[in-house]
């Protein structure tokens, strides 16, 4: 059996190591801690991503792709009109009838109901504003009386002093 010496050569980088690190379920504890901490950072960074439109439309280009897409759509819409005002009579309206049913083909049919729901919720709240003020004025006259019936007339009220006035 061999006995190790501190005069061995390599003993004291051996001695120097086994010092600095820990023991292994010291290490594996710490890797695990480390791990834990970066999958958890990865999922909120991808849950942050998915939900900001904000971000995905930056990293994109989104503003680029609108500005040609806006572009494209003057460039189109410049050529249209240049070629119904070129045109006349029965080729005029023809043109017209099927740039009409384009239009209705390709709208967002989905932004016009939003639109109408909003305008039916705008004249609902503003009906039932309509009836709370009714309400409050009734409730405001039915006190008017009530007091007048207890009180008198204002000329009454200052006569027999119930208000300094």
């Amino acid at each position: 059996m061999d006995v190790i010496a501190e005069g061995d050569p390599g003993f004291k980088r051996t001695k120097g190591l086994m010092n600095r690190t820990s023991t292994l379920s010291q290490v594996l504890r710490e890797a695990k801690e480390k791990e834990e901490l970066c999958t958890t950072n990865e999922v909120t960074m991808e849950t942050d991503k998915k939900t900001h439109y904000g971000l995905l439309f930056d990293e994109f280009q989104g503003l680029s792709h609108l500005e040609a897409l806006e572009m494209l759509s003057r460039e189109s819409e410049i050529k249209v009109k240049s070629i119904l005002n070129s045109l006349s009579g029965e080729e005029l309206e023809t043109l017209k009838c099927e740039l009409e049913q384009l239009k209705e083909a390709f709208s967002l049919a989905e932004f016009c109901e939003e639109e109408e729901e909003e305008k039916k919720g705008d004249e609902d709240f503003t009906k039932e504003i309509t009836e709370v003020f009714s309400q409050l004025f009734y409730m405001r006259l039915v006190m008017a009386k009530k007091c007048h019936s207890f009180l008198g007339t204002p000329g009454e009220v200052r006569e027999k002093g119930y208000f300094n006035i």
